[in-house]
């Protein structure tokens, strides 16, 4: 994957290490009062890393979810501070699971890594990483945990496609890709919501996440229903205490774990289960830690989703180094620290064109992640046609089938990407 001689060179200078928890607003659509609560008061906040070494500096950050018991304050704090010796002699990110659990601190330590080594060599972050140059890609779009009637209202907004989430939050012309939360409340509740979906997004391709909520029985019930309304992917139906029973089930479409649940991210564990697992650089420990699950994921015909909680340009920014290696991207809700100038505020985010989200001109972690030729095509961020659907389609289809990759997409392109014709 990544040159260890090069890593080692790079890793043998001392480090001054600096961080900050950055108080943030509430991401929209974001359960303020509830987060608050299972926080014990604490808010939305961004844990920022600084790493100097041998004349350069390296940033990384990740969010701090105020309803995460792992994700506490001053948790963070013990765990950076007992860190901080191995780090200052200097480190390589291979080495950081000796030092750090897998959460925000080593994810946002890891992108640092990252980031310093590639300003130091004077290569991007891909290169070094041993991946393709982030592109252009189409992603999915989380709706809002909202009432039946609230989401409807939330589809039917303006132009009848839907602004907020699902069309003018980054979704251009086209057949949209949708997450759909469910298990908010009862089986009625989320027909219901279902119903609502196809009302008003009838050619939208659509996945389901009911937060680990569901029993056995209540999965039985639900799996033909969420065929009926053509749900391509179902994420995380049971706790993970109750996931055995998922060993002998049958089922229409794949369904995938949720390492950000608290489930296992042992790929045994998780081929045993599951079809495939939805994970982000925060719940798993950084950008190193997600490609190495991720590759031994793909050689065990398992799908991928890549997430990843509301996010910063910079911490976005690492989640998209690994973007490559995805069946499937879900795209966050955006953070900004405030007070913060809007970095490159013509640039549009790589997700798509009609989103855009500032990037980090300081971050060598970021790199050139536009496509000139999809730029003109409106920033690769709009729906899938029927060609690119049939791609990703093929891939979940072939993962199922124990095939691993297609290899039918573009060299070092994913999606709606097409500059390689």
């Amino acid at each position: 994957m990544f040159d260890p001689v090069l890593l080692r060179s790079l890793a043998a200078t001392p480090l001054r290490v600096q961080y900050a928890l950055l108080p943030v607003p509430v991401p929209a659509r974001e359960p303020a009062s509830e987060g608050a609560a299972a926080g014990g008061g604490r808010g939305w906040a961004v844990l920022r890393v600084t790493l100097h070494g041998a004349g350069a500096t390296g940033v990384g950050e990740a969010t701090l979810l105020p309803y995460a018991a792992a994700h506490d304050h001053d948790a963070v704090r013990a765990q950076l501070a007992a860190a901080e010796p191995g780090l200052v002699r200097g480190i390589s990110p291979s080495q950081l699971p000796a030092l750090l659990p897998p959460g925000p601190s080593r994810s946002a330590v890891d992108a640092a890594l990252w980031d310093l080594f590639a300003k130091r060599s004077g290569l991007p972050a891909w290169e070094l990483l041993g991946v393709p140059p982030p592109r252009p890609l189409p992603g999915i779009r989380t709706l809002p945990l909202l009432p039946p009637a609230e989401l409807e209202a939330e589809l039917r907004g303006g132009d009848g496609r839907g602004h907020g989430s699902a069309h003018g939050s980054g979704h251009g012309p086209g057949s949209p890709k949708l997450n759909l939360r469910l298990g908010a409340g009862s089986v009625e509740d989320d027909l219901a919501r279902l119903d609502a979906v196809r009302r008003h997004r009838p050619d939208a391709w659509l996945m389901a996440d009911a937060g680990g909520t569901w029993d056995p029985d209540r999965l039985h019930t639900m799996l033909p229903r969420l065929a009926e309304h053509g749900v391509r992917v179902l994420q995380q139906p049971l706790p993970d205490a109750e996931s055995g029973a998922l060993v002998t089930l049958r089922r229409p479409f794949p369904i995938i774990a949720d390492l950000a649940h608290g489930g296992s991210a042992d790929p045994g564990r998780l081929a045993a289960r599951y079809d495939g697992a939805a994970l982000g650089l925060d719940a798993v420990g950084g950008l190193t830690a997600a490609l190495a699950l991720m590759e031994e994921a793909g050689q065990r015909g398992l799908l991928v989703l890549l997430g990843s909680p509301p996010a910063t340009a910079r911490s976005w920014a690492a989640t998209l180094h690994a973007a490559a290696r995805a069946d499937l991207l879900n795209v966050p809700p955006a953070l900004r620290v405030p007070g913060e100038p809007p970095r490159h505020p013509g640039r549009p985010h790589p997700i798509a064109a009609s989103s855009p989200v500032p990037a980090p001109a300081e971050s060598a972690m970021y790199g050139a992640v536009g496509c000139p030729r999809c730029a003109e095509r409106g920033g690769g961020g709009g729906g899938q046609d029927e060609e690119e659907r049939s791609v990703t389609e093929r891939s979940v289809t072939a993962k199922r089938q124990g095939r691993g990759r297609t290899g039918e997409r573009h060299d070092g392109c994913r999606g709606g990407c097409r500059c390689r014709e």
